[in-house]
């Protein structure tokens, strides 16, 4: 697609930092006029190439530190880009940094005008809003209350109804729902799909991989500073969750308390995967289906203690719905040294109801307590809806009526 049709367009887009010991050396730098260099240069963000179409919603997602938050200051416009160009086509607001903008000592009447000022709105389009705004931020009389007395809660509240209130055509989210409270994360979604739907562009970042998947067409993964990779959101996020949550064995790596080093060469868990009633992977099920978890692991030959095995499933949003382990219900695992082994955990019948799930396996040593290794399931596990039931699970039950 071409850089016209977007409305969001980047092209080799670097930034680069300047790392100081100390600012004595910033100070000693200056004075040499360039000569001489007290610094490090740290790229947060190198030849990042992208285009968003006008009225779609690109996903960002990657580890803390990644470049993240460098890509969406740069497009905001409050930070500087090293190399590259960027280009954005009609009026932008962003939401980054919780407070940006707010003056502290300033009511949070008095913050909607000071930011609907800055965004270059007038003082009688701003009161044609205000009604609107106030209302959005369900903060009652606390409105009126310094927005230093505020919560992060309070703030986000603030700042996400000014920012979509004044109609932008592309919005920019870091991460900012996440300090915010159910039923206000779910107004906020609500806007955004309302915005989707008026043709907005929007740029979302979240570690929240459900809410990446249910607001965004397409998902770019940064690491390093760099696109690692970009394409539909189910197939991004689920290997950017199997790079998070796999483990990668390094020697100096430290697992849950227990150093790499006191524990050389544990168990790995090579393969876990979630079968059918005919023994198939599978990756989409009904509420009610029966399903195996296979998880495959090898004992080193220089081990000599216990271990258990165990599973969990975690809902896309990161809740845990479910967990079992072998310790905890008292089951000898087989561990004889150099060997490999399958453990297959059958579930009668699935009550999940509807729903992205992701199954992941477990080594643990023979209290439950240090994790040896883990791997994630290849591929999301989605329960298809079933209609009439609502909520997370169904409940095994039955139904007595007695006349009083």
């Amino acid at each position: 697609m071409s850089g016209n049709d977007s409305a969001v367009s980047t092209r080799n887009l670097g930034k680069k930092y300047k790392v100081y010991a100390s600012p004595f050396r910033r100070i000693k730098e200056g004075l040499s006029f360039g000569r001489r260099k007290y610094h490090k240069e740290i790229w947060a963000l190198r030849a990042v190439d992208c285009d968003v179409p006008r009225g779609r919603a690109l996903g960002v997602i990657g580890s803390n530190g990644a470049g993240k938050s460098t890509l969406l200051k740069i497009l905001s416009g409050t930070t500087l880009a090293t190399t590259g160009t960027f280009r954005t086509e009609g009026k932008v607001a962003s939401l980054l940094e919780l407070g940006t903008g707010f003056h502290t000592e300033f009511s949070g009447r008095d913050n909607i005008y000071l930011n609907g000022s800055v965004m270059g709105f007038s003082r009688r389009e701003i009161a044609a809003r205000l009604n609107d705004i106030i209302d959005f931020t369900e903060l009652g009389h606390f409105i009126d209350q310094p927005v230093r007395t505020y919560s992060s809660g309070m703030v986000m509240r603030l700042g996400f109804s000014v920012a979509t209130a004044i109609d932008p055509d592309i919005l920019i989210i870091d991460e900012i729902l996440a300090v915010g409270d159910l039923h206000f994360q779910k107004k906020c979604i609500d806007r955004i799909f309302s915005f989707r739907e008026q043709g907005k562009t929007i740029i979302f970042c979240s570690h929240s991989l459900y809410d990446v998947r249910q607001v965004c067409d397409e998902v770019i993964w940064i690491k390093n500073g760099m696109v690692e990779r970009r394409g539909p959101p189910l197939d991004v996020t689920a290997e950017y969750a199997n790079y998070e949550r796999s483990l990668i064995h390094v020697p100096d790596q430290e697992l849950c308390g227990v150093a790499r080093s006191e524990e050389q060469n544990p168990p790995v868990l090579d393969r876990v995967v979630v079968l059918d009633d005919r023994g198939r992977p599978v990756s989409q099920v009904e509420t009610g289906q029966s399903l195996t978890m296979l998880l495959e692991y090898r004992v080193p030959e220089t081990w000599k203690r216990k271990i258990n095995c165990g599973f969990a499933i975690w809902r896309s949003d990161n809740v845990l719905i479910a967990a079992a382990s072998s310790g905890h219900e008292q089951i000898e695992v087989p561990r004889r040294p150099g060997g490999r082994f399958r453990a297959l955990v059958s579930v009668p019948r699935v009550a999940l109801i509807d729903g992205e799930f992701t199954v992941i396996g477990y080594i643990y040593d023979d209290k439950c307590l240090h994790i040896y290794d883990h791997r994630m399931n290849e591929l999301p596990l989605v329960v298809k809806p079933c209609e009439g039931l609502v909520g997370v699970l169904t409940l095994n039950h039955g139904w007595k009526f007695e006349e009083l």
